[in-house]
């Protein structure tokens, strides 16, 4: 069997991470992987899996890539497609459909589409309509989350047995071996010190200015001993860096850029906390319980509430609302927490569950 994946590049994303992990599982159960990529640069470059055939179309948006799209189906036939992020998923059903392709055609769901259009308006409510539109001829449809998938049923109108929900692959043995590595970071070396660490792209997305807020709220008048730390880059990057400056916490936050491996940070760090507005499942939380730290998290659309199991695996608190979340790491930092209980919850988001969920679907 044949298995085609496509990205739009090798950015330091979520998709682009649970897409190698996914492809490598396949490449382990014996299959033929290729790996289709519009824009071959970013952080992830060096991380594909050795025996992944790569087809790299060197262009720089989506569109152009759609006659080098159309050519792979005709030349290569591959057995099943499967693509993620709304806007390539489109694509490739054009492509699919423009091809004559016989392949079964797998498109994944990452995010919540409906919340996205309506914080994001424009681009992604063109999205919507295309999706609405274009859905109906995939083959399969899957939700990275039940509330993913119950969004994606209503937007496209799409029947139950078309819609599935598979959750990402999140826990891998490079996962659990990098965790155990050595960090260097100024916070880890202070005394007493109690260190909260956030991961993800620096978007509005993640609502950081109100995880910022709540930071100050707690760390001025309740724990003058509590550190936060940044782990991801992007447009954000400057504006809250005046912010926590202007918040007066410009000690005792830092921006510690992409890096490569941030599971040794969470799991050196005392508690991690995700402030997002809107998300498809929330990776870093599987990746945070994994190894064994707290977890805080907005109860966005969607994904938190699903694996922390309506908060029996750390604190849930609504989405922009800085006093709660402040409290909420208060109470976190201050509590025991059952290591053991953490990491095998998270061990219910294995890579191997996830190839095994999606090896149902192939014909």
């Amino acid at each position: 069997m044949k298995i085609a994946f496509v990205l739009y590049s090798f950015a330091a994303g979520g998709v682009e991470r649970m897409t190698l992990h996914l492809a490598e599982a396949f490449l382990q159960k014996g299959k033929q992987v290729d790996l289709l990529v519009i824009h071959p640069e970013g952080e992830y470059k060096q991380a594909v899996p050795k025996g992944v055939n790569l087809f790299a179309f060197g262009k720089s948006t989506a569109k152009e890539a759609l006659p080098g799209m159309i050519s792979y189906l005709r030349r290569e036939q591959p057995d099943v497609v499967c693509s993620a992020k709304d806007y390539l998923n489109v694509l490739v059903i054009a492509a699919k459909k423009l091809s004559f392709s016989k392949a079964q055609l797998i498109v994944s769901c990452r995010v919540h589409l409906s919340e996205q259009a309506r914080k994001q308006p424009g681009q992604f409510r063109r999205i919507k309509t295309a999706v609405r539109y274009s859905y109906r001829f995939a083959d399969d449809v899957v939700g990275v989350s039940k509330g993913v998938a119950e969004d994606i049923k209503t937007i496209a109108q799409l029947p139950d047995e078309k819609v599935h929900v598979i959750y990402n692959p999140v826990v891998t043995k490079t996962l659990e071996e990098k965790m155990e590595q050595p960090v260097n970071h100024r916070f880890f070396e202070e005394r007493n010190a109690k260190v909260i660490v956030t991961v993800g792209r620096l978007h509005v997305q993640k609502d950081y200015p109100t995880l910022l807020r709540a930071f100050a709220n707690l760390q001025q008048n309740e724990l003058p001993e509590a550190r936060l730390l940044f782990i991801g880059d992007g447009e954000e990057n400057e504006p809250l860096k005046k912010l926590a400056f202007e918040l007066g916490v410009s000690s005792v936050v830092d921006f510690a850029g992409f890096q490569p491996n941030p599971y040794a940070y969470m799991k050196k760090a005392h508690l991690f906390a995700l402030s997002s507005a809107w998300e498809g499942f929330g990776n870093v939380i599987v990746e945070a319980l994994a190894t064994g730290t707290p977890v805080v998290a907005t109860d966005c659309p969607s994904g938190p509430r699903e694996i922390l199991a309506d908060g029996k695996y750390g604190q849930l608190v609504p989405v922009g609302d800085t006093v709660a979340l402040a409290q909420a790491m208060k109470d976190a930092l201050l509590s025991h927490h059952d290591e053991a209980e953490l990491i095998s919850r998270a061990r219910e988001f294995t890579v191997e569950a996830c190839a095994a969920a999606y090896e149902t679907l192939f014909r």
